[in-house]
């Protein structure tokens, strides 16, 4: 009996060290050993949880801080009480803080930026200014403005229209001519000076009402985007904020994709498991919309729109037209500038081309890519073309940092041939992703 026990245990040892020796032989899977599908699997992966996720969080959480900076100012100039330039100034670091995170989420537009239509409802220019100065005159508007606990607000907002509400409606208050407005120009008894305000004249301390409630929906929708892309796995305060704003507007503050019912993370995430589980048949159709729906779509809008329709509009007199959603030619807008008060015009194409390096290289504005990335896969499988979207990336990049360095302010010269010459690298660097999405969807 003993003796059997002896050879039971010496065998039961044997098997434990050959098993044993075979976990360990069992290496992990490496860039240089996955296949393509696992490979894509793991770029998709990289991009929905160190760069879209990440970029969203950061957004939601600089705008709570510009918020709260903001609505500080508002409730010391009801008061009558000082307002700092110090004061000032943090608001507008808040504000291109915030600024950036947005610009450099826009090569993923293609989500619920614009299935829920928070991209127009945030970042619509030019602003309509003698129609907001008419509102802030309107005593139940400004009354329903006032109050931004709650929710009630955001239907306040909502009648402000679009293009004078989110950034742009802020930058307004706080910038003027790519300055921080001085603290003066917002006490209680101050009068906006605009040109566009002289027939509604409006205070400072109506101007911050604005903008606190402009910056409460700011954040609203940016925690709106965060959780829409993380699920479960955002803040539980902002999962809390976005419940209470579902609960009175249904509608507007949806964050799941309808054919799913899941976030736009776990979407991507489940690519290839069915209609049931994923909008994506393929790992392949998941990257085409990251370049093309995503990297593409911003490319074409900085060219065509961003850059293209003021410069157009400025060397041709204005005769210039460009075709608009519906096919129609319509006259360019010299007035079609972002960001005019703040001169962060430039800073913010740069910015949205820093949003494709991002998904390209699988990290949040890094000067490498990562191995599990759109372009360590082109260097593997593609070393030429990897390498000709590399040069057209660094191109469009440096165009837009002269044009940063010229200290010539966009929406000072928007005919400059410097423009001009970043049109043309963007609109090279957009050609090179849809080459790339081409060649990945075959291969």
């Amino acid at each position: 009996m003993k003796r059997f026990f002896s050879y039971a245990l010496h065998f039961a040892m044997a098997i434990a060290m050959l098993s044993g020796f075979s976990a360990c032989s069992e290496e992990e899977p490496t860039p240089e050993t996955m296949s393509k599908e696992e490979t894509l699997e793991a770029l998709t992966n990289t991009y929905v949880k160190d760069v879209v996720s990440k970029t969203y969080t950061n957004l939601a959480n600089e705008t709570e801080v510009l918020f709260n900076k903001i609505a500080a100012l508002k409730k010391k100039s009801i008061a009558g009480e000082e307002i700092t330039q110090t004061e000032v100034n943090e608001v507008c670091d808040s504000y291109k803080r915030a600024r950036a995170y947005w610009e450099e989420s826009e090569a993923w537009l293609y989500g619920a930026a614009s299935d829920f239509e928070i991209d127009p409802s945030i970042d619509t220019w030019p602003l309509e200014l003698s129609v907001l100065a008419e509102d802030l005159n309107d005593a139940d508007k400004l009354s329903a403005l006032s109050n931004v606990d709650g929710t009630a607000f955001i239907d306040a907002v909502g009648k402000l229209g679009n293009a004078n509400k989110g950034f742009h409606g802020i930058e307004f208050v706080f910038f003027r001519d790519g300055q921080p407005r001085k603290a003066a120009n917002l006490k209680k008894d101050a009068v906006e000076t605009a040109e566009e305000f002289k027939a509604n004249p409006v205070t400072g301390d109506k101007e911050l009402i604005f903008a606190t409630a402009a910056a409460a929906y700011l954040r609203d929708r940016c925690i709106q985007l965060e959780v829409s892309w993380l699920g479960d796995k955002a803040s539980a305060a902002h999962k809390a904020r976005i419940n209470e704003c579902k609960k009175a507007y249904p509608d507007l503050f949806k964050t799941t994709v309808a054919a799913t019912g899941t976030s736009f993370g776990e979407n991507m995430l489940s690519a290839g498991k069915g209609e049931a589980k994923s909008t994506y048949a393929t790992w392949r159709k998941v990257v085409e919309d990251i370049l093309v729906s995503g990297c593409s779509g911003i490319c074409a809008e900085v060219s065509k729109q961003k850059l293209g329709q003021a410069y157009r509009a400025s060397v041709s007199n204005g005769t210039s037209t460009h075709e608009d959603e519906d096919g129609k030619q319509v006259a360019d807008d010299p007035n079609y500038i972002e960001s005019p008060y703040s001169y962060n015009s430039f800073t913010d194409f740069y910015d949205n081309i820093m949003s494709i390096q991002n998904a390209l290289y699988g990290n949040i504005n890094q000067p490498n890519y990562t191995d599990a990335s759109i372009m360590a896969y082109l260097a593997k499988y593609n070393p030429e073309m990897a390498n000709s979207l590399q040069a057209k990336l660094k191109a469009a990049l440096d165009q837009l940092k002269k044009c940063q360095d010229s200290g010539i302010p966009f929406v000072k010269n928007p005919g400059h041939k410097q423009v001009k010459d970043a049109m043309d690298k963007v609109r090279e660097l957009d050609d090179a992703i849809n080459e790339a999405s081409t060649w990945i969807l075959k291969n």
